[in-house]
């Protein structure tokens, strides 16, 4: 009898580590808020992204732990290791996301939008752009090209306030930014509007094809049924527009990719 229990105490010996690994469970989830908010500082980030990271962890009985990327060479960095669960990146970096294994499982409500601004009265030799392969670099170079704008010097900042910055100061004569702050700069009434940009799909939520459908679907469920007050403080982490989510599983990048083909990125 002895010999018995002991072996098929054995046998139970290989379930121990799975269920311990089933119980502690880890979501892993990648944030690159944007160049508009690439220095927040990393408190706020996790304080402020925590609640929408938990709202996903739970559905999926998962504990979320948040990575913040402050440029996007980190988070292409972090694709080639394959280990993390979730991106939540603005639009240019889920086309590159998407390319590695990724689909989207959602994104914010409100489409993304920006404009090229230049100082009023200047002829436009030099035009100041966002980080590279950035949706706001991206899609500056494509309006550009097909504005027959193609002899003009783009140089590139880390962030907007530094591209607003380039302007104010006549390192450029342009800038590429986000309307929001755009409209900033326009209305000290020294610039304006010069050409807008291609409107498209925003910041998405994009989940690993190493998790199951059903998973993915429940992760895009719970990002649409976000709490108002876990979508106030998610907007405190990025620099678009925040109201709320929807499932978009065809999201159109096409744009977007060939802004990131023409720039030969």
């Amino acid at each position: 009898m002895r010999r018995r229990s002991f072996l098929a105490g054995l046998t139970m010996l290989p379930a121990l580590p799975l269920v311990a690994n089933a119980a502690g469970r880890d979501l892993r989830i990648g944030i690159y808020p944007g160049t508009g908010k690439a220095d927040i500082l990393m408190g706020d980030f996790r304080a402020y992204a925590m609640p929408f990271a938990q709202a996903l962890g739970s559905v999926i009985g998962a504990t979320p732990k948040l990575t913040l990327f402050r440029s996007i060479r980190s988070v292409l960095g972090s694709l080639k290791s394959s280990r993390l669960d979730l991106y939540f990146v603005p639009p240019s970096v889920a086309v590159l996301v998407l390319d590695h294994d990724f689909s989207p499982v959602a994104r914010v409500r409100d489409q993304a939008t920006g404009v090229l601004v230049r100082r009023k009265g200047v002829a436009v030799k030099t035009v100041a752009l966002t980080e590279k392969e950035s949706w706001l670099d991206v899609m500056a170079r494509y309006t550009l090209t097909q504005n027959k704008h193609d002899s003009l010097r783009l140089l590139n900042f880390k962030t907007q306030d530094e591209v607003a910055l380039a302007m104010q100061r006549d390192f450029a004569e342009a800038g590429s930014l986000r309307s929001s702050l755009a409209n900033e700069l326009v209305a000290k009434d020294a610039f304006e509007i010069w050409h807008p940009l291609p409107t498209t799909p925003d910041f998405t939520l994009m989940a690993t094809n190493r998790l199951n459908a059903a998973d993915q679907g429940r992760l895009g469920a719970a990002a649409v049924a976000l709490s108002p007050a876990a979508i106030q403080q998610l907007q405190q982490t990025i620099h678009s527009k925040v109201t709320g989510f929807v499932i978009d599983k065809e999201a159109d990048y096409k744009t977007i990719k060939q802004a990131i083909t023409d720039a030969g990125y």
